[in-house]
């Protein structure tokens, strides 16, 4: 006989739905979060309690195979045990992220704020808009705002500069500086010293293809640059060559998508960070598909 998951209690080690814009990123850390503290728990579980004919419906949905319907995000809301502001939020979500239009984007996000706001919750990933699409123009931004989340600071653009590496000029400390506040990521405090904003910044993919290829250009070379310019001990760059079909591609990007969020909260949870880092992951083809095999 299968065992209900309304025998699981509210755990504080649970990932909580505020902290994430991408509903299927949540619900893979809470599958899995709570498969560790029940072995029995599975995907055939929780699709039965939520009234899912098909044992691995669920699963589909986490890999991006398959789309949640209103009601079955209903359904799955209760029976993930969610709180009447919870369901609010993640229904929002699900419209936000299988949304095909922009306007229905912007209208689906408007709700996700809207529930934040009458919810007074604030420790949220924020989305970046139009002038984040510029902050992503340049590597050198977004590092910028890492060293004061990590140190406040009084605005030496000379030393910080500095501290960055490749450095930068004080002018251009000075417009970065400048783009982060009017991108409510910075602000200069009572102390009189610049202080991070938010502790997550994420790049959402309606940044634009643009935005973000241009950061990955811009990191990348970096990565290639530091072959040369940083000691071994202060770099690790390693890779693989695989042999693998589109299913596996499929499980190792899933994968590669938990290994950022598990860095992530390891980087929140470090009090003594002193340096930025910048971890570029990459997954490309070496060579063309093979044909399929002929039919005799």
């Amino acid at each position: 006989m299968v065992r209900k998951t309304a025998e699981i209690k509210p755990n504080k080690a649970l990932p909580q739905v505020w902290e994430y814009t991408d509903y299927r990123a949540w619900l893979n850390a809470v599958f899995q979060a709570r498969k560790e503290i029940y072995p029995w728990y599975s995907y055939g579980v929780l699709a039965q309690r939520a009234g899912f004919k098909a044992r691995d419906f669920l699963f589909r949905v986490m890999r991006g195979e398959k789309k949640l319907g209103a009601d079955g995000a209903v359904r799955l809301a209760g029976a993930l045990d969610l709180s009447p502001r919870e369901q609010e939020y993640f229904l929002a979500l699900v419209e936000f992220n299988q949304a095909k239009k922009e306007a229905q984007r912007d209208q689906a996000w408007a709700k996700v704020q809207e529930v934040l706001v009458k919810g007074r919750i604030t420790k949220i990933p924020r989305r970046l808009t139009a002038i984040h699409r510029e902050i992503l123009s340049e590597w050198h931004h977004v590092a910028l705002r890492t060293l004061i989340e990590m140190k406040p600071d009084p605005g030496n653009e000379s030393e910080l500069g500095k501290r960055l590496l490749p450095s930068r000029n004080p002018t251009s400390i000075r417009r970065s500086l400048k783009l982060l506040q009017d991108a409510g990521l910075v602000e200069r405090q009572a102390d009189g010293n610049w202080h991070a904003v938010d502790k997550s910044l994420v790049a959402l993919s309606d940044v634009g293809p643009t935005a973000l290829r241009q950061f990955h250009r811009e990191c990348l070379a970096l990565a290639a640059e530091s072959l040369e310019s940083v000691p071994v001990s202060q770099r690790n760059v390693s890779g693989l060559t695989l042999g693998i079909s589109e299913k596996t591609y499929g499980l190792l990007c899933q994968r590669l998508s938990e290994i950022h969020l598990e860095f992530s909260r390891m980087a929140e949870l470090d009090d003594q960070a002193d340096r930025v880092y910048q971890l570029t992951l990459t997954l490309f083809p070496l060579s063309q598909p093979s044909p399929p095999p002929e039919v005799t």
